[in-house]
């Protein structure tokens, strides 16, 4: 696709502020992907509007499926942070804040009353780690304080939503977090391999999103998690087990995910909460 065109046709997927703040590179990349499929020549594309509603849709399916209404309240959140850590308040009333935060997202909405417990679980396993990568991260980082980590644990966070991003760096810097939040599209190999090294790894609903049930993309799956399991001494993977609407899976163990990491020799062990089963998955 000729510049010009993949930025005005990325322009015209964007007009929809729910993908507004999804970066240009992830947009352009899905693009690609359906000219791949249905041999669409650029200039073809433009003004098809079933191409923009076919995209947008993956789009939701990778991003906005998981969000809320609640992104315009996060600023004067952290403000609220920022002011309560300037009068010295008690960690109580910080702590409230961030549960605030933490509604904004589906995700982090479930996790809420499970994330002290599912933290101190995972590292009675793993070891309280020094390091922390964090793939398809959201907004989870902001349960960084219920960690209870020092805050000089370095921690990599990476999404492909420009405006998470700017949040979460601005949340590490209000709370004088030793963390760094970039855009990243984990199905991109060489920018996986490019990652730093850390003691664990996070992927928290991110693997059913990144490879769904089609065959010819479990093997980008197992392409992933063997680039990860030496950039980490533990990956943390996670599925949802119940629907978007709440209805409990079927078969909430991936039993196809359990069979390629016995094919790749990794161990694992399982941790459950409610609506979601967590991997922590180690090399034998």
């Amino acid at each position: 696709m000729e510049n010009k065109m993949s930025k005005s046709f990325i322009g015209k997927i964007k007009e929809n502020k729910k993908y507004s703040s999804i970066s240009d590179d992830i947009v352009k990349k899905e693009i690609e992907n359906y000219m791949r499929k249905f041999q669409i020549d650029s200039e073809d594309i433009y003004d098809d509007k079933f191409a923009i509603k076919i995209i947008r849709k993956e789009l939701h399916r990778l991003y906005s499926s998981y969000q809320t209404k609640g992104k315009k309240k996060r600023d004067s959140l952290l403000k609220d942070i920022d002011i309560l850590q300037n009068k010295n308040a008690p960690e109580s009333e910080v702590l409230e804040v961030i549960n605030a935060l933490l509604k904004i997202t589906l995700s982090t909405i479930e996790r809420l009353p499970h994330y002290e417990k599912l933290y101190k679980d995972i590292f009675k396993i793993t070891g309280k780690p020094k390091s922390i990568t964090d793939l398809g991260c959201g907004l989870n980082p902001l349960s960084f304080p219920l960690m209870r980590l020092s805050k000089s644990t370095e921690y990599h966070s990476y999404d492909i939503d420009t405006e998470d991003i700017k949040f979460l760096n601005k949340f590490f810097k209000t709370l004088k977090i030793n963390g760094k939040a970039e855009i990243l599209d984990v199905r991109e190999l060489e920018d996986l391999r490019d990652l730093p090294k850390t003691d664990i790894i996070f992927m928290f609903k991110l693997y059913d999103l990144i490879v769904p049930k089609a065959k010819k993309l479990k093997k980008l799956g197992e392409e992933i998690i063997n680039i990860l399991k030496e950039k980490a001494n533990y990956l943390v993977v996670s599925f949802a087990t119940k629907t978007l609407t709440r209805r409990s899976m079927k078969l909430p163990r991936r039993i196809g995910f359990e069979m390629m990491l016995d094919r790749n020799q990794l161990k694992y062990e399982l941790i459950e909460t409610d609506n979601e089963i967590y991997y922590v998955i180690r090399k034998s």
